[in-house]
């Protein structure tokens, strides 16, 4: 089993939304540690600072600091007046399974007062697809009758308490009080660690040493410390269905590049016109590998960009991109040997990833939100 079971159900605000709209969207990555670089919580609980991390996942997920934040989340004007949506709605069924609107705001709730309007439809839409893939995975788990031993939750569970006690920002805190926070509880964290921990048993019967390797030689990028720094600019373009609305988002991304190519600071134009919620601190999106944290379109378009240069309009399924490269880390030399556990965590979680898209191609699912 890999370093760190992947815990895919226990704390929704740390759920991989990809608002930043360039980060993979495969609905299950937030299931799996290697396909986000943020949002494991089997990282997070090794490293919990309420202070900094929860201002950090907070900024993650689009949201601001800034108080009485109007709009959003599951709120409709009616003459003026602002109604909660009918918390029993149907806004998804997986088989014959129904996830409700207060599923969906029983996550959003949490953050109502810092949730930036403008990300609001977008999260709703990458949460309820988060809420499907958990109501796959429970389906499966069920049919297979798939399980671990109840001491390999008990010592997760035991990791957990004593990362949080040996933390200085956390130590006069317990996990229970951690899970609150959250809005989740203990034998909601005991059934998601049973259930990602027997997942990754049955994705895991196939590997061998033999795969590991070939896995690592195919994506030697991954394991060489090879990486891009970049900040980027986007016009999103989900939920845009006519010609004519993406259309508008090429001229704008095109116009925005025009501003840059006349000398225009790229972070104050990310902060002016970026639909992604990195456009705040200037589109910076950090460091990341040619492969597994970006979407291929954007992640290739940054890898071949030069250092100091701004690429030109780059098409993803979140929408226009451009991107601005700042820094290069050349790959260094590594064997299977010294990286051998990493190896094996990134291909189980590329199984994981195999696993749910199969399902959801054999899967009756409807999404009505």
């Amino acid at each position: 089993m890999a370093k760190g079971i992947a815990i895919f159900s226990v704390l929704a605000s740390f759920m991989v939304l990809s608002l930043c709209g360039c980060k993979r969207n495969e609905p299950e990555s937030y299931l799996v540690s290697s396909q986000s670089s943020e949002q494991d919580f089997a990282k997070i609980h090794k490293n919990v600072d309420f202070n900094k991390e929860d201002t950090e996942k907070m900024h993650s997920l689009g949201m601001t600091t800034e108080e009485g934040v109007s709009g959003g989340h599951g709120i409709t004007s009616v003459h003026g007046k602002k109604e909660k949506a009918d918390p029993n709605k149907v806004i998804a069924t997986v088989n014959n399974e129904k996830i409700l609107r207060k599923d969906l705001d029983k996550i959003l709730d949490r953050f109502k007062t810092h949730v930036n309007p403008a990300a609001i439809s977008s999260m709703e839409q990458q949460i309820t697809d988060q809420l499907v893939t958990q109501s796959l995975l429970r389906q499966f788990v069920a049919e297979k009758k798939l399980s671990v031993s109840p001491d390999i939750v008990d010592k997760e569970i035991t990791k957990m308490r004593d990362n949080i006690k040996n933390n200085p920002a956390t130590k006069d805190k317990t996990l229970e009080q951690f899970l609150e926070l959250q809005g989740s509880n203990i034998d909601e964290l005991r059934t998601a660690i049973d259930m990602s921990a027997a997942i990754e048993n049955y994705v895991s019967k196939n590997i061998t040493e033999k795969t590991l390797e070939e896995y690592f030689v195919k994506n030697i990028g991954n394991f060489n410390g090879e990486t891009v720094t970049a900040s980027h600019i986007l016009v999103d373009t989900k939920g845009k269905k006519t010609q004519e609305e993406i259309d508008r988002a090429r001229a704008k991304i095109e116009s925005i590049k025009k501003e840059l190519d006349e000398g225009a600071d790229f972070a104050e134009l990310a902060k002016k016109y970026s639909d992604c919620p990195t456009g705040k601190t200037g589109g910076e999106l950090g460091s990341f590998p040619r492969h597994g944290v970006m979407v291929e379109d954007f992640a290739k378009a940054a890898f071949a960009t030069e250092v100091g240069k701004v690429s030109d309009p780059v098409k993803t399924e979140f929408g226009y991109h451009l991107i601005k490269v700042t820094a290069k880390t050349p790959a260094k030399d590594v064997s299977y040997s010294q990286v051998k556990d990493k190896v094996r965590e990134e291909l189980v979680a590329f199984e994981m990833n195999a696993l749910i898209k199969d399902l959801r191609e054999k899967t009756k699912i409807e999404i009505t939100l």
